[in-house]
């Protein structure tokens, strides 16, 4: 029998999945089979929250065929074997779990704001260091995040307590201002002269994280209009408001008027997010490719499509 632990360590279990992949729940456990080498085998996968396992079964005589769970065990056969058995119990891993380093309230908080609004998972690049991993913005590949896992004493602290903290870009001009080497620290292992490193252990509020966040990501876009954050979202409503009746206008084009064209993944973003689709019309505003938006906030593209029309007739 082998035991499952270690590969399941830092993951998190996706239960749905596994209903999915095939596995049966039977009381607390969920159970997969699937027979190999012409039915004279099985491999046989339990996952809970207790134990979780994988096994093969000669099925001649209903036996655990425990050669596979050894490594000195060779031969032609058997090594096809332990080969099989691995590539399932991998399989099972990646289509079924998902890796889960972060575990303060704050991380998680981050993790998800950031998926639902750029769109963006954590990459993990470093083998030897998989605690700590990335955000990238899809425009130009820069990074604009990254999640760590620090002694605090990284952070010139007299303390070596083990902390989660999130690297983000700043601007060079205001980072004089922005540092209390409290809260707020210069950017580990990044150009302290660009980049601010904060602890995720609540000292500071999550609502002012995603704040310094956007304008991290915005930074990243190369943001030459120097607008962010709650600023750069009034903009974007007050150009709205003034596209003329019958007309429209791409993401790109808004961005445009604001002095940045890279700013059209974040205009997007806030449209979505538009609090009074009467009084800030985003209707009038169509995807990249000069389409009606798929998501379209208030309804989807049959909406958008009929407000565009009654407005032209």
């Amino acid at each position: 029998m082998r035991n499952l632990e270690d590969k399941l360590k830092n993951r998190k279990i996706h239960y749905e999945q596994l209903l999915k992949y095939g596995f049966k729940k039977e009381k607390e456990k969920y159970i997969y089979q699937v027979k190999m080498q012409n039915n004279q085998f099985a491999i046989k996968v339990s996952i809970s929250d207790k134990e979780s396992y994988a096994k093969m079964i000669d099925l001649e005589n209903e036996t655990e065929f425990i050669l596979v769970d050894f490594e000195t065990s060779s031969g032609q056969f058997v090594g096809q074997l332990k080969q099989d058995y691995s590539k399932i119990i991998e399989d099972i891993v990646i289509k079924c779990t998902s890796k889960e380093v972060f575990k303060s309230k704050q991380a998680k908080e981050i993790i998800n704001y950031i998926e639902q609004k750029y769109g963006d998972t954590l990459e993990f690049l470093w083998e030897k260091f998989d605690n700590n991993a990335i955000w990238r913005n899809k425009q130009n590949s820069k990074w604009y995040g990254i999640l760590l896992t620090i002694s605090e004493r990284k952070l010139e602290l007299t303390s070596d307590k083990i902390v989660e903290a999130i690297d983000l870009r700043y601007q060079k001009e205001k980072m004089e201002d922005m540092l209390d080497n409290k809260k707020i620290f210069p950017g580990y292992h990044m150009n302290k002269k660009s980049w601010i490193t904060i602890k995720l252990d609540g000292s500071l509020e999550t609502k002012e994280i995603f704040n310094l966040i956007d304008n991290s990501y915005q930074l990243s876009t190369g943001n030459k209009c120097g607008m962010t954050g709650e600023n750069l979202c009034q903009k974007v409503y007050e150009y709205l408001t003034m596209i003329p009746k019958g007309k429209v206008v791409t993401y790109k084009q808004v961005a445009e008027s604001l002095g940045n064209k890279g700013l059209a993944r974040a205009v997007g973003n806030i449209l979505h997010k538009n609090p009074d689709g009467n009084k800030y019309p985003c209707y009038k505003v169509l995807n990249s490719k000069g389409e009606l938006a798929e998501a379209f906030v208030f309804g989807g593209k049959e909406v958008q499509k009929e407000r565009l029309e009654k407005e032209r007739n």
